[in-house]
């Protein structure tokens, strides 16, 4: 592994956690709180999240780690004090040391608990000797943040980049090769990340709106420039009359009748993004303006 001060650094945040990790390291697997990371070698970190509902107990998480990785990788988990330069780096957080080996690979990971936000984390590394670890899991564990209330949770997942409402919740994610998709939803509302790339193969043929229109499902009537985006931008919008709002009350009609998209091309990136919102109410413009303006690709 090389030194973690001759390698450039990126930033990676998903669902409520957020580090940095070396350039290297590419997402393995991801999952709604999970995510791996891998490089040439294979895996070399493992993340694992989520809200505690009562009293947190760190052995009773050790224990459950310990019965899962006798099933998967058949070695024993033991408790082990953590590297000074690690508690340190984790100081905000409650923490509890663990290590193990296999035949071809060892692990040494960190359970750590925030007590202001309950949010309980499982951190470890893959390696085959620990002391080729020892810095560069120091960074990234100095850098390592758990969610945060009353602010936009950051998400920056392979090239893309965007803040998003904390009371948006993801529920669910598609990375296809030339495609992703992110779906928030809150309080009858949703807002829905697209990427696509590469833009010169997806618009070599064809424009932006002949694009969007066979992308997306696209609220009626004639897009318009989307001027705050910059000149490559278009946006539809679609409200209810107000006579059509007066059926709200009833659920049995209870749908999304605001929409709102807007699409945009990076030339200098080679990326088409575009943003949905939707709801049974009209979606806040300030909101959604800052959104757009804090989607990027990077």
């Amino acid at each position: 592994m090389k030194k973690p001060d001759s390698i450039g650094w990126k930033d990676v945040a998903w669902n409520g956690i957020r580090f940095q990790a070396p350039l290297d390291w590419e997402i393995g697997r991801i999952g709604i709180r999970y995510l791996m990371l891998e490089n040439e070698t294979g895996p070399v970190l493992e993340i694992k999240w989520g809200p505690v509902r009562g009293h947190f107990s760190h052995r009773t998480q050790l224990r459950r780690l310990a019965r899962l990785q006798k099933k998967r990788l058949g070695t024993s988990v033991t408790a082990t004090p953590l590297p000074p330069a690690w508690k340190e780096a984790l100081s905000a957080y409650q923490v509890f040391g663990f290590s193990w080996a296999g035949e071809t690979i060892a692990g040494s990971g960190v359970i750590s608990y925030c007590p202001s936000c309950r949010n309980a984390s499982l951190i470890q590394f893959y390696h085959k000797d620990f002391r080729t670890v020892g810095k560069t899991a120091q960074r990234l564990l100095a850098s390592f943040r758990d969610p945060c209330r009353n602010e936009p949770v950051l998400w920056c997942i392979f090239d893309i980049r965007a803040a998003i409402p904390e009371k948006f919740r993801l529920v669910s994610y598609r990375f296809e090769p030339g495609k992703f998709e992110l779906i928030f939803s809150a309080k009858g509302q949703k807002i829905t990340l697209y990427r696509w790339g590469p833009a010169s193969v997806f618009l070599s043929h064809r424009d932006l709106i002949r694009f969007a229109e066979t992308m997306v499902r696209l609220p009626p009537g004639e897009p318009r420039d989307a001027i705050p985006t910059g000149p490559k931008a278009i946006e539809w919008d679609e409200s209810p009359s107000p006579a059509s709002r007066r059926g709200w009350w009833n659920p049995m009609k209870a749908k999304s009748v605001f929409h709102r998209f807007r699409i945009w091309h990076l030339e200098e990136k080679n990326r088409i993004l575009g943003i949905q919102a939707e709801g049974k109410k009209p979606f806040d413009p300030c909101i959604f303006e800052k959104i757009c303006a804090e989607y990027e690709s990077v």
